[in-house]
């Protein structure tokens, strides 16, 4: 079931922010930018409890949600693999230079197929290379081109039309 507002009437508006309940006891605060959160009633109680000096001299407050499980195990996995990195990174240095990826990409570089790729690129760039030599030969062996797709299109179409004709009554 969707969450519906009880009364929009029964709005109010508390340190800048425009706060609605719903049917299932959620607050939802609109601040003055148009950014939505929707806070449990606890959360909502927190964040006035904070904020109470604020509210008294009439000042804009921010509703923050708080971090979930997730999100604060995250940040801390982030912040030991920084620190990890910052005490060992002398050594986490010497092993990507050590370490065998430089000789797997040399050996993938000199593959057959990436030998295949390469003369392939080769031809492409030679082709490329003639047509801006040649323009006048190139525009003629694509007009030859486009002539014969075209006629092979149409001879195709035909062959459908004609197969189409032998159901007529």
């Amino acid at each position: 079931m969707k969450a519906q507002m009880v009364n929009t009437l029964n709005s109010s508006i508390i340190g800048g922010n425009l706060v609605q309940v719903d049917n299932k006891n959620r607050y939802h605060v609109t601040d003055k930018n148009g950014h939505k959160k929707v806070l449990t009633q606890d959360e909502f109680r927190k964040n006035l409890a904070n904020n109470a000096d604020k509210l008294k001299n009439g000042e804009d407050i921010k509703f923050k949600k708080p971090m979930s499980f997730w999100q604060k195990a995250g940040l801390a996995i982030l912040g030991l693999g920084t620190v990890a990195g910052v005490i060992y990174r002398k050594n986490i240095a010497d092993f990507f230079k050590t370490s065998k990826t430089k000789e797997v990409l040399t050996n993938i570089a000199n593959s057959e197929s990436a030998q295949t790729i390469k003369a392939t690129a080769q031809k492409a760039k030679s082709k490329a290379q003639e047509a801006v030599k040649n323009p006048k030969d190139t525009l003629h062996k694509i007009d030859e081109a486009v002539a014969k797709g075209t006629e092979k299109a149409i001879n195709g179409f035909a062959k459908v039309v004609n197969f189409f004709r032998g159901f007529k009554k």
